[in-house]
């Protein structure tokens, strides 16, 4: 695996723009995000802002309302930092939807506040393994201000990468991100620089995100590479559960990729799924029992961690 080019060194940078409401002083969501922040300093889990208030530092422009502070969080510490803030007044989100996977992000809402946040202990559609991603991505990133502190988040680089993640949700009120897919891509092509975009490449290589990534790659006119086939530990992380085989990995490959590139991602990982359509109907089955199961695994665990258990 190859590493993004190296960078100069992290420094705070400058916000440009408003705040989204919940991260203005004086609003009680911002203490209540604040104090997340500090609960996993404590807990000793790194955490990466994105999102709203890292989008609004780095100087770059979105027309979507941010509804809740992101966090990626490093998936060794997941389950702690859950726990801090299960004990701090944090629940899931009431009504929140039960897709037919389990979600990606963990959306959590602060009781008393009415503060929100989005957890994100993988990326969707970065199949290598998750540690890994996390710790490219770590790499990258850097100090801002934030919530009268200091916060770690993603760099310009990575933010437009997940500001055009067709694929990332929740997408909370507004227009669906399809409506703004153009507006991201003719904002980028202007403002990336000629070092982000040496990196793009790489860095999209080092995370497994040549799927999700192959749209806004080929507006910039930059080399996408094949899909990958998702790692066994992404795959098991995606779903929640060990013991997954290549129908699992493949399916989730598909899944995970934007609806126009699913063909493609087949087509890339063809072996493994010619060896699928080979075991179709015993892989089928076992992929339709594991799905329900997938689900359950999840909120169980979400649930349990919060609970403190």
């Amino acid at each position: 695996m190859s590493d993004p080019p190296a960078r100069p060194p992290n420094e705070p940078t400058p916000a440009f723009g408003p705040l989204p409401e919940y991260a203005v002083d004086g609003d009680p969501r911002a203490a209540q995000s604040r104090e997340a922040l500090d609960l996993a300093d404590s807990a000793g889990v790194r955490v990466l802002m994105a999102g709203g208030v890292a989008y609004v530092q780095l100087g770059l422009i979105s027309p979507r309302q941010s509804l809740a502070l992101s966090l990626i969080v490093d998936p060794e510490g997941v389950d702690a930092l859950l726990t801090a803030l299960g004990r701090a007044g944090w629940q899931r989100l009431p009504g929140a939807p039960d897709p037919l996977l389990p979600a990606a992000v963990i959306t959590l809402q602060h009781r008393a506040s009415g503060a929100r946040l989005d957890l994100y202990p993988l990326i969707p559609g970065f199949v290598h393994h998750p540690s890994s991603v996390f710790a490219q991505l770590w790499a990258c990133g850097g100090p801002i201000r934030a919530f009268g502190r200091e916060v770690m988040a993603v760099d310009r680089l990575s933010m437009m990468m997940l500001a055009v993640h067709s694929r990332l949700g929740p997408r909370s009120g507004g227009p669906g991100l399809e409506e703004y897919t153009d507006f991201f891509f003719q904002q980028f092509a202007v403002v990336i620089t000629d070092d982000e975009r040496e990196r793009l490449p790489l860095l999209v290589r080092a995370v497994g995100g040549q799927a999700v990534m192959r749209p806004f790659l080929e507006r910039l006119g930059l080399p996408s590479g094949q899909a990958r086939l998702p790692s066994a530990a992404y795959t098991e992380a995606r779903f929640g559960m060990a013991g997954l085989g290549t129908a699992a990995r493949v399916f989730i490959g598909v899944w995970d990729a934007p609806v126009g590139q699913r063909r493609r991602v087949a087509r890339d990982t063809r072996r493994a799924s010619r060896w699928v359509g080979a075991h179709l109907l015993t892989a089928a089955p076992a992929l339709m029992r594991q799905l329900p199961q997938a689900r359950r695994a999840r909120r169980s665990r979400v649930e349990r961690a919060l609970a403190g258990g």
